[in-house]
């Protein structure tokens, strides 16, 4: 008889946080059993199997580069050197976003942002179009994790669907420490609803250590380096 999978094991097997199987169970996305006293979820492998099938098959998105695709709700981060390198993804990225008719939100110091608006004008629609019409966004990011949190909370859930682009070195030109930074990859992870839209997390190598890039690498589902997207070996399940 095959043996039934507690929450972790599910999470583990389907890459994504424990908090994510709960919201899943609960909408009715992941077929549960409940046992004990307590109650507690427990899975068959071929529950997880079907629904990472239908997940690979039927809900990835195209991210605008070398073919490139993710899952919806994919939390990704970018490994560059050098500003052409992070626009050669950048640039893309948001392309295909707005040709999909998605949401955009680019949080970036104002010279990134104005450099990156430069190689997106001339586009159709134009992007004094897109400001326009409030599908794209651009901001410096808030004073605290906190307020950042919040703001992309709200984003989040009043748009259908959405593409984010953050280059996280705004956050050390607003005075955030390790811990600060920390504290919104985590969020980013299972606090948001994000499963309709993506988000991807740009780490200069020159300009950020490696205490930086290790912890980018545990909290992030995939990693992009060289326009190659994989999933992190070091990715942490978050509660």
């Amino acid at each position: 008889m095959e043996s039934l999978l507690d929450i972790k094991d599910a999470a583990r097997f389907l890459n994504v946080s424990e908090m994510t199987i709960r919201r899943w169970t609960n909408s009715g996305k992941l077929k549960c059993y409940r046992v004990g006293g307590k109650r507690e979820r427990r899975f068959y492998m071929n529950n997880l199997e079907e629904l990472l099938h239908d997940a690979q098959n039927h809900r990835l998105k195209p991210l605008g580069f070398r073919g490139q695709k993710a899952p919806e709700g994919s939390h990704m981060t970018h490994f560059y050197s050098g500003n052409n390198e992070a626009l050669g993804v950048s640039v893309p990225y948001l392309l295909e976003g707005a040709k999909r008719g998605e949401d955009l939100l680019v949080v970036m110091p104002p010279e990134k942002s104005r450099k990156l608006l430069e190689n997106l004008d001339g586009q159709r629609p134009s992007v004094a179009a897109w400001l326009k019409s409030g599908r794209l966004t651009v901001t410096a990011g808030m004073d605290s994790s906190e307020e950042m949190i919040r703001y992309l909370g709200e984003f989040a859930t009043r748009t259908p669907k959405f593409r984010l682009l953050g280059d996280m070195i705004w956050t050390t030109l607003k005075g955030w420490d390790f811990a600060a930074l920390s504290a919104l990859e985590r969020a980013s992870s299972f606090m948001l609803p994000i499963e309709k839209g993506l988000l991807l997390c740009q780490y200069s190598l020159e300009d950020f250590s490696g205490e930086y890039i290790m912890m980018a690498s545990e909290l992030h589902q995939h990693t992009i380096y060289k326009e190659r997207l994989e999933k992190s070996p070091y990715y942490e399940h978050i509660e």
